[in-house]
């Protein structure tokens, strides 16, 4: 079921009218009152006009019978509205609403009620806030079960493969099927239990799914299940069992559903349940464990910030409100893994507060690239971790996935160009940087086709000039610069040409949008890629032969 018009009217909406014969002064007292910007005009019937009086359908009156406010009534100053049934789709008439700031609602009774842009905030906040809390209660049991199979990786792979066992029914009926098929054969078993060969054979001959899934892409109801199989899951305290508490998790994964397929607007309760459910969790389940003991200084982890392996390769700064805190996890030592802050710690770190979501949502703090705070610490290769909302702390862990990232993206690329026998591939391994030389158009290397993942979601594939010398680099990139447009041509689309003035190189680049984190394994943008620079050594090669 879609959202309709009157999942917004606010509850017990006293509706003020004026008629079209009062005093326009009596509309604005009214509007004034109660800080409304419309009156719907209605008869003296109490039947709606179409109507409507707003505070600029006066000022367009007064200005056009160039009178004074008092000398109108309502009538004169008056503009016509569309309306709208009460189960009018609310997705289809957010334009109209913008655009006028006011929906006029209407029923088989008559008239039932506006909504304002200001209900459509109010009630999509509340949305979103709802969404947030469920996301909470996913994280916290989610980092509930990391704690409690710290130590146990095989045991989670147990869990998580009973719980994600499709066909679980079939696969128990196997054994006694085997020992079946032995006893009618007259054959022995060769011992009590059936051979485990034999049972993986049988699955294969079937065509049956492994059982075990990723613990990241399990669903919200396979991460119940995973930890209420643990002997240390919580319970209430009189209880024989968990039954009780999944109910409970049940019931927020139903309103869960309810959000995320547009189903309607959750209840009081639902929404009462959900908020419960989240304090509940906070308090009962095991904490989060820190990767590395706290460090009650971070400052002693700051060190001179290490050397890019390339000297030339430019440092991009951070940008956006959360920068500084992308600026400070950056001169981190690479020596160090880990850094423990308080919120506290980091709201001067920023010199601005955290959004009161930062205090109330654990999601606020989840490593999701798609929000501006996480992209900042993600983009310098952290994560968040032991995320502790009572205390108002957390960890950032050093990750090592942007490395990894980085090396599957250009392996694939080598080998994507390998195949390419006019192209002149230098047969190096990806070092784990967002950088990685392609080729070289001349044999001093002052010229490079590079590819790199910058800032902002880009990539580029580039032609790197880099003589040694600043003064003789900007000559000759001025040179072909001069030559753009017959360049362009030749390569099949724009080009930016980047001076980088500030620096000793300069680039003539193609960029196109990406993300290390979520392209790593993107075969189109290797395709892109590999174009890209077969395209630029034929356009450029020639220059530097």
């Amino acid at each position: 079921m879609a959202f309709t018009l009157e999942d917004l009217l606010p509850s017990g909406q006293q509706l003020t009218t004026v008629q079209p014969h009062e005093l326009v002064l009596k509309a604005v007292d009214a509007m004034s009152q109660h800080a409304y910007g419309q009156l719907p005009v209605v008869a003296t019937d109490g039947k709606f006009q179409g109507l409507v009086i707003t505070f600029e359908s006066i000022l367009r009156a007064i200005q056009a019978f160039q009178t004074q406010p008092e000398n109108l009534v309502v009538r004169d100053a008056t503009e016509r509205v569309r309306s709208y049934q009460a189960d009018a789709d609310l997705l289809e008439t957010l334009d109209d609403i913008h655009r006028d700031n006011f929906a006029v609602i209407v029923d088989d009774a008559g008239l039932k009620g506006i909504v304002t842009t200001a209900d459509v905030a109010v009630f999509f906040r509340e949305y979103a806030e709802d969404l947030m809390l469920i996301e909470d209660i996913e994280s916290r049991i989610k980092d509930a079960i990391q704690t409690l199979y710290a130590n146990d990786f095989a045991g989670l792979d147990i869990a998580i493969a009973s719980v994600t066992d499709r066909v679980a029914d079939i696969r128990k009926r196997i054994p006694a099927a085997i020992r079946a098929y032995f006893g009618k054969a007259e054959i022995a078993l060769p011992s009590a239990e059936i051979d485990n060969l034999a049972q993986a054979e049988a699955e294969r001959k079937l065509g049956l799914p492994a059982p075990i899934g990723r613990f990241e892409s399990l669903t919200f109801n396979e991460y119940i299940d995973v930890l209420l199989r643990h002997e240390r899951a919580p319970k209430l305290s009189q209880a024989k069992d968990v039954t009780e508490l999944r109910g409970l998790l049940q019931r927020v994964r139903d309103a869960r559903n309810k959000l995320a397929h547009f189903r309607g607007e959750l209840t009081s309760e639902e929404r009462r349940t959900i908020r419960f459910t989240a304090d509940w969790l906070e308090q009962n389940l095991p904490a989060p464990i820190s990767e590395k003991p706290r460090i009650e200084n971070s400052e002693a982890a700051l060190l001179e910030k290490p050397e890019l392996e390339r000297a030339d390769e430019e440092i991009e700064e951070p940008l956006g409100t959360y920068a500084p805190l992308a600026r400070h996890l950056r001169n981190v030592s690479s020596a160090s893994t880990w850094v423990g802050l308080t919120f506290d710690e980091i709201e001067k770190i920023l010199k601005s507060e955290l959004p009161r979501s930062a205090f109330q949502y654990r999601g606020w703090w989840s490593n999701d690239p798609t929000k501006p705070q996480s992209a900042a610490w993600l983009e310098e290769g952290w994560r968040t971790n032991a995320v502790k909302m009572t205390e108002r702390r957390l960890a950032f862990v050093r990750t090592d996935d942007r490395e990894r990232a980085y090396i599957t993206f250009f392996a694939s690329l080598n080998t994507s160009l390998g195949d390419e026998k006019s192209f002149p591939l230098r047969y190096s391994s990806p070092q784990g940087i967002n950088w990685h030389t392609l080729a070289s158009l001349d044999r001093s290397d002052t010229a490079t086709i590079v590819a790199s993942f910058a800032r902002r979601k880009r990539f580029r594939v580039e032609v790197y000039l880099d003589y040694g010398d600043k003064e003789e680099t900007k000559k000759r990139f001025i040179e072909l610069r001069m030559r753009a447009l017959d360049f362009e041509q030749d390569f099949g689309e724009p080009l930016d040409w980047e001076a980088l003035e500030e620096r000793r190189a300069s680039r003539i680049a193609v960029y196109t949008p990406a993300n290390i984190l979520a392209d790593s394994e993107n075969t189109r943008l290797v395709e892109w890629a590999a174009t890209r620079a077969l395209r630029l050594f034929h356009t450029f090669g020639p220059e530097f032969s």
